[in-house]
């Protein structure tokens, strides 16, 4: 939650969605990836939000985002999350080498 930022959801409703329903929509998704290819992202977009869901190996990352967000953002939003994804791993792989 983003400081000073009314959320439109109470936070119960919040944590079982995280917990519950995010997850299952991404797995839902993931059965077409032998058919569609890799999932890019997914996005739920509301009257009031939009919602952006990546998957990176070891995280969900779910953005809540302006309903009228160009996709081209998206993308380098995608892209920005899967190079912090690298990053981490390459940061796993230099700490290890170290010990």
């Amino acid at each position: 939650m983003r400081e000073g930022v009314a959320s439109l959801t109470p936070a119960q409703t919040d944590r079982h969605f995280m917990t519950i329903a995010a997850p299952l929509m991404l797995d839902s998704a993931e059965k077409l990836r032998p058919f569609c290819g890799a999932i890019r992202r997914i996005a739920v977009n509301y009257d009031k939000v939009l919602l952006v869901f990546y998957r990176t190996t070891a995280h969900l990352v779910v953005l809540s985002l302006e309903p009228q967000v160009e996709p081209a953002l998206l993308d380098e939003i995608g892209n920005a999350v899967r190079k912090l994804e690298l990053a981490t791993a390459a940061d796993s792989v230099t700490e290890k080498e170290q010990n």
